[in-house]
């Protein structure tokens, strides 16, 4: 059994007993009860029953605001921040704040990086004190979440109690700490990054039989020069489909200088010949094995996402009846997302257009366009982009478009029968409409 677990087990036990014990107790009279625990926050003092004493311990639980705190520090920053005391007992302290390791973590905040004031005051009866914590993270840190207590008083929970009864807010799973009064610090020190991405991910449509090229560009933020050796690695997952990829790792093409100075913005090319034969799908990404080191996460993965759809050779074919002679009024549309608009050199997107057929009663039936409408969302390149990667040229971008065609002829009762070909997309919207077309 887990150690939260059989927390939780024994508080619902202690629940059930104090339940138990106490039922009587509601019909005693006062002096019939004796012992006081002062609990979180000091905000009441009740009378127990004799013998929990032994349970709760001799200690009195004072007011610490907050009682768990979170910051996020690179290697060379540093963070202050105030916790307030309040002595909720009856005598008056003397208090010397000092950092506890956290036991069983595996990251521990170091007793040099944080910095308490003052460092020892008195505290009287029902006086708040508030003290500034300063936690300073030095140069060359290791990435990690880090974690300590900072003790105001030396009570701790009886020895004979692994888990202890009470136990700060937040702090659950790291029941196994023995002092009462202490509020828990947990410092992030994240990854500092070497690289960033153009983007972080190409996901495209493409088609057997041609070749696709896209640029990424690359900056690197390392203040230092930084080697790159990209490579395409498979993700490691289980994968229960037991669908073989559209096509290998070997035929993708990627060139990069191998070396990229600081602060410089490089290009990286990715090419992609499909094969005549392909179908399906394929997932991969890029690991950029920057400085000849496994992926710490200073360094962004470029996901790959590629759906091989065959463009239709054969139309769509609409039966529908007419049992009037009004005016027939046909519409098609397609709706694109380009998401790779900005990477992708080549081929260029072409836009959707139709193949289209109609007949009536088996006679052909000329089709003549009266409206055709194109639009789109266009938003600012710093929507999509990292602020270096956009040219002064291009403040705009658009990854979403949708044509509409509409035709119309005349009416006439009988059977028809449409048929579409779409080309440049994989999916259509048709709408036919007999009578007058709003």
């Amino acid at each position: 059994m887990s150690k939260s677990t059989a927390l939780k087990v024994a508080s619902q036990f202690l629940s059930l007993l104090l339940c138990l014990i106490l039922l009587p107790a509601a019909f005693a009279q006062p002096e019939d009860l004796n012992g006081t625990v002062t609990y979180e926050n000091g905000t009441y003092e009740s009378d127990i029953v004799p013998g929990l004493e032994e349970i709760y311990g001799n200690y009195t639980v004072h007011d610490i605001k907050p009682t768990y705190y979170s910051v996020y520090l690179m290697p060379g920053e540093n963070k202050t921040f105030n916790v307030s005391f309040i002595n909720e007992g009856n005598e008056t302290l003397d208090i010397a704040p000092k950092v506890i390791a956290t036991p069983d973590y595996y990251y521990e905040v170091n007793e040099s990086w944080v910095t308490i004031f003052p460092e020892n005051v008195t505290v009287s009866p029902g006086v708040k004190q508030n003290f500034a914590i300063d936690v300073n993270i030095p140069e060359g840190t290791e990435s990690g979440e880090y974690e300590a207590q900072i003790a105001f008083t030396n009570d701790t929970y009886p020895e004979e109690y692994d888990d202890p009864i009470y136990i700060q807010e937040y702090t659950e799973e790291y029941s196994d700490s023995l002092y009462v009064n202490a509020m828990y610090l947990r410092v992030s020190v994240p990854v500092r990054p070497k690289l960033e991405l153009q983007t972080s991910y190409i996901s495209d449509t493409i088609e057997p039989g041609k070749e696709y090229v896209y640029s990424i560009q690359i900056k690197n933020v390392a203040g230092k020069d930084v080697t790159i050796d990209p490579k395409i690695m498979n993700y490691e997952i289980y994968d229960y489909s037991f669908e073989e990829p559209a096509f290998s790792n070997d035929i993708i093409e990627i060139s990069a200088p191998s070396i990229i100075k600081a602060d410089e913005i490089a290009n990286m090319t990715i090419r992609v010949p499909v094969p005549e034969n392909a179908s399906g799908s394929y997932g991969a990404f890029i690991e950029m094995n920057a400085d000849g080191n496994e992926n710490d996460g200073s360094v962004p993965q470029i996901g790959l996402s590629f759906m091989v759809d065959k463009q239709p050779t054969v139309p769509y074919v609409k039966t529908f009846n007419s049992t009037t002679d009004d005016p027939i009024t046909i519409e098609v549309s397609a709706e694109t997302y380009d998401q790779n608009a900005l990477v992708r050199i080549s081929p260029q997107k072409e836009e959707p257009y139709f193949e289209m057929n109609l007949t009536c009663n088996s006679n052909p039936v000329n089709l003549t366009l009266v409206k055709a409408t194109e639009s789109g969302t266009v938003y600012s390149q710093g929507y999509a982009l990292p602020i270096w990667a956009i040219k002064d040229d291009s403040n705009y971008q658009s990854d979403s478009s949708k044509y509409i065609e509409k035709y119309r002829v005349p009416g006439t009762i009988g059977t028809w029968e449409l048929t579409i070909l779409p080309k440049n997309t994989n999916s259509f919207e048709y709408s036919i409409t007999v009578g007058e077309f709003e």
